[in-house]
């Protein structure tokens, strides 16, 4: 799973990378650049989301079930700017039959909480393979 997770193009292109794996859980990190901040000079909140999202997405696939986002409420808190790694965590909070709901936190490098996120992903009755990561 790891390595479909290494795989995502769009979070290699931000620099995001993989710090931990496990059952229903990851953490990512991403150093932000200065390409990646609005015209207030902060880290824009795409950046940010684009960093919970990919946490998400690795928590969500963990246990090899394809699983694809529904639904993310994200709550902005703090600003950061260029220079700055951010962190970000995906604990799985629940899981059915075919939803699973994840907390998404995204802080600073002195722990400093960042963004606040809930998500909802569907659960699809495949699992991940060789042939699934291709297409």
């Amino acid at each position: 799973m790891r390595e479909i997770i290494d795989a995502d193009a769009f979070a290699r292109r931000l620099g995001i990378e993989l710090l931990a794996l496990g059952p229903g859980y990851s953490k990512m990190s991403m150093r932000v650049t200065d390409d990646m901040v609005n015209f207030h000079g902060t880290t824009h909140g795409a950046a940010i989301f684009a960093l919970a999202d990919a946490a998400f997405a690795a928590a969500g696939n963990s246990r090899g079930r394809v699983s694809l986002a529904l639904h993310v409420a994200i709550n902005y808190l703090a600003a950061t700017e260029p220079g700055e790694t951010l962190y970000a965590e995906a604990r799985e909070e629940y899981v059915g039959r075919r939803t699973a709901l994840y907390r998404l936190t995204v802080t600073d490098a002195r722990g400093h909480l960042i963004a606040s996120c809930q998500a909802l992903a569907y659960q699809k009755n495949e699992w991940w393979t060789e042939s699934s990561s291709e297409g």
